[in-house]
């Protein structure tokens, strides 16, 4: 009479086998369909969902080796399952790299197929297998497959450990991420390993239940990548997301006291829920306080802004209030000086030609306040049309020859451009806050030696560029220069009165009007170089 051996072999341990198996294939499932349904990073999620989904074969078809009494069903899962183990350990190894270095080179890729390309072959002749043991209801795997895949598993599982490593290492002030990588390195090499290991020692003697304890441990290992996916940043699935993870691993976990069948079945049980019940709930308070932390951060950024807001809403206030004060004084200085109040003495009059100068001083600073103020909220308005550039420059560099003179600097320009050289723009601003704003920037921070501006046209840009000899820059200067109130070391020892708007200002207009400003120096004491370019209209 014929024995079916499948039943007689594995009847003591079909439940074991059944919960060993199915549970860790549903709780990757559901992690992996969260985590596609959720996760932003598509790539990230795909590489995840492609190694549970390989992985979740690989239990399914096992579990049909441990519950299946037909030799053809077994014969047939049997000969695909070491393909399917080394390609879920390659797509593990994949995810890895993509997770903590952001991107997997082509060379990566091209050893990753060459790997799985040798077991897929064999797979397709047939000779992944070498014959099937009906006493003992097992397949003979080919020696050289098991070999191979247990050299691939260790050295997949080594460079996990060293990339981890490295990594850790090199991320020295990022302590979360540094705790993310340890807790997926540490999963992957010591639960994955243990897999390794127990499924090699099943297949090539005699103790089959290795298999099984060792998948006993699978759900922690999930759980583990549960905190790393949901907690520390690898998906961010949030908060709801990881509370319904840990109460169904709860349930799937508690629901192995159901299944088991022996005193060291009964102890793996019970370790696996008592390590999940402990995890879960780190994981939970972990959630708890980061979800605290968040709100006290919205309520000050909320905080923040409306104190920002009012700090502008009176900034704009005060400066256009002391705006108005200076002009009135600006109009009386100078109807002063221009005689409409009657002759008036020298020193009377060249008082009061000093406090006129200090007074348009005051008016400029206090509209480069306001002009940023403005710039910053996206209130200021252009009236763009046509001008002839080169004109423009011309009568701001003539109209500073007076104050470069007064400094003793030479003052120099040239024009390569002939004719006209139209650019669309508003105009007044460009003259004011780009070009003069620019060269002024030049006489006030060259103490002595010379100025050159020079005009020159390549392809559709106008490319106007100063040259002076003045303080320089230095590298730690130019980080800031065109920044809001950006003030250099050494040039507010040159000019006290800096506002630090200046070049804030040309830069926005500049852009505003789709071009460029730039600003080169080999460092202290060694001149400096401002480049604008305006498209020609």
């Amino acid at each position: 009479m014929d024995i079916n051996t499948c039943l007689a072999t594995t009847i003591d341990s079909r439940s074991l086998a059944l919960y060993a198996n199915i549970v860790p294939a549903i709780t990757s499932i559901i992690l992996a369909g969260f985590v596609l349904l959720r996760a932003r990073d598509r790539l990230k999620a795909y590489l995840f969902a492609g190694f549970v989904g390989t992985f979740s074969l690989w239990l399914l078809a096992n579990s049909v080796l441990w519950n299946s009494n037909n030799y053809y069903l077994i014969a047939g899962f049997w000969s695909s399952m070491n393909y399917l183990e080394l390609l879920f350990f390659l797509l593990l190894l994949c995810f890895f790299c993509f997770d903590i270095f952001a991107s997997i080179p082509r060379w990566f890729n091209a050893i990753v197929l060459l790997t799985a390309s040798s077991p897929f072959v064999l797979n397709l002749l047939g000779r992944s297998v070498s014959g099937f043991d009906q006493a003992w209801c097992n397949m003979n795997n080919s020696a050289f497959l098991n070999s191979y895949n247990l050299s691939v598993e260790v050295a997949i599982l080594i460079t996990i450990l060293g990339l981890g490593v490295y990594r850790i290492l090199k991320l020295k002030g990022n302590k979360a991420e540094q705790v993310r990588i340890g807790i997926i390195t540490g999963s992957i090499v010591l639960f994955m390993g243990i897999f390794s290991g127990a499924v090699y020692i099943s297949s090539n003697s005699s103790v089959y239940l290795a298999e099984l304890y060792a998948l006993f441990t699978l759900p922690i290992f999930i759980l583990f990548l549960t905190i790393a996916i949901t907690s520390y940043g690898t998906f961010r699935l949030g908060d709801a997301v990881a509370k319904a993870l840990f109460y169904i691993f709860l349930v799937f976990s508690g629901a192995a006291f159901f299944f088991v069948t022996s005193p060291a079945s009964l102890a793996l049980t019970t370790i696996a829920f008592l390590m999940t019940l402990s995890f879960g709930v780190l994981l939970l308070q972990s959630y708890e306080r980061e979800a605290l932390t968040l709100a006290k951060v919205e309520i000050l950024a909320t905080e923040l802004q409306e104190i920002n807001k009012q700090q502008e809403n009176l900034l704009h206030f005060i400066s256009h209030e002391v705006k108005g004060y200076l002009t009135k004084s600006e109009a009386g200085f100078a109807a002063i000086a221009e005689g409409d109040y009657g002759v008036v003495s020298d020193p009377l009059k060249n008082m009061v030609q000093i406090a006129l100068a200090d007074t348009k001083k005051g008016v400029a600073t206090v509209m480069d306040i306001l002009d940023a103020s403005n710039l910053k909220k996206g209130t200021v308005k252009y009236e763009k049309k046509p001008f002839n550039f080169c004109a423009a420059v011309e009568e701001i560099v003539n109209s500073q020859k007076k104050s470069a003179a007064e400094k003793g600097i030479s003052l120099e320009y040239t024009n390569s451009i002939e004719g006209e050289c139209l650019v669309t723009g508003d105009e007044e601003k460009i003259k004011q806050h780009v070009v003069s704003n620019v060269l002024d920037n030049s006489i006030k921070y060259t103490p002595s030696g010379n100025i050159h501006a020079e005009l020159s046209k390549k392809d559709s840009t106008v490319r106007l560029v100063i040259t002076d000899t003045g303080i320089g820059i230095t590298p730690e200067d130019m980080q800031k220069l065109f920044k809001e109130g950006g003030h250099g070391a050494e040039s507010i020892k040159t000019n006290v009165h800096s506002t630090g708007y200046g070049l804030f200002i040309a830069k926005s207009i500049v852009e505003a009007h789709g071009g460029k400003i730039s600003a080169e120096s080999e460092g202290k004491g060694k001149g400096s170089k401002f480049v604008v370019e305006l498209p020609i209209a």
